[in-house]
């Protein structure tokens, strides 16, 4: 996850742990906490939650796709790209992807990159 920090101005990147689960509402809960600290003087915006590596194993049925974390088990509506569509049609279905998570309409993750997984 990546995020901008106004107090230093400076951009930070949070890496988690494969077996922990953290999705756009535990974000939202932090930031929500974060305001509360300062008394509401500091706005804290949830903007995005993008994954740029997340490694599992990906399942189609009729036109429904989805995406099982390998660590965490956490699952996922997928929004395939063409790349992910051809290696699924290549048989494999063990793959590191990256995109956009989103929860206003169900979990989803619209992928826009993927990968062989490196282990």
């Amino acid at each position: 996850m990546l995020g901008f920090d106004r107090e230093s101005k400076f951009f930070f990147n949070l890496t988690i742990s494969e077996d922990k689960i953290v999705l756009p509402a535990t974000i939202r809960k932090m930031l929500d906490e974060l305001k509360k600290e300062t008394k509401g003087d500091e706005d804290y915006p949830y903007n995005s939650m993008v994954m740029t590596a997340i490694t599992g194993k990906v399942e189609k049925a009729g036109e429904k796709w989805t995406f099982t974390a390998r660590g965490s088990g956490q699952k996922f509506e997928l929004v395939p790209n063409d790349d992910l569509k051809k290696m699924v049609d290549a048989g494999k279905t063990l793959v590191t992807v990256a995109g956009n998570v989103t929860d206003e309409k169900g979990l989803r993750l619209e992928v826009s990159s993927v990968k062989d997984p490196a282990n």
